[in-house]
């Protein structure tokens, strides 16, 4: 009798996770504007909020934030400030005005991402944060 051969199937996660930190002191609505019209997407504030406990305090935050699916590149873009009335949204990250999410962002390279980034008026800096760092920002985004 032959060997039965045992194949094992792996899957990965092809979800991509991309953070950017800005540090701008333009309002949330206005950065969102900015952006809006430097990389010709729609970011719109969102009805929801994200809600988390906060791990020392236990108390319950709520943040608004903006978002957008841009359907022909079928990527997910995220914008929220780091500093609301609940508070620090990445309270290691105090230096950071605003967080800038993609997900599923298969066509832009990190790069000339950030470059155009850079020239968007009023943003004083942008930095690129691995995504592991941002376990809470996965939970907004999923």
């Amino acid at each position: 009798m032959a060997k039965v051969k045992k194949y094992d199937l792996v899957l990965e996660d092809e979800s991509t996770l991309e953070v950017f930190g800005i540090s701008s002191a333009f309002a949330d609505y206005r950065l969102a504007w900015e952006l809006n019209q430097s990389l010709d997407i729609n970011l719109v504030k969102s009805s929801d909020v994200f809600e988390f406990r906060h791990l020392k305090t236990k108390e319950m935050l709520t943040f608004r934030y903006f978002s957008f699916f841009d359907e022909e590149l079928l990527t997910r873009f995220y914008l929220i400030k780091n500093r609301q009335d609940a508070g620090v949204f990445q309270g290691e990250r105090t230096m950071i005005d605003f967080f800038l999410v993609l997900r599923e962002n298969f066509t832009m390279k990190k790069d000339e991402f950030m470059q155009k980034l850079r020239q968007i008026n009023g943003l004083v800096a942008v930095f690129d944060f691995p995504p592991d760092d941002f376990e809470l920002i996965e939970y907004l985004t999923s």
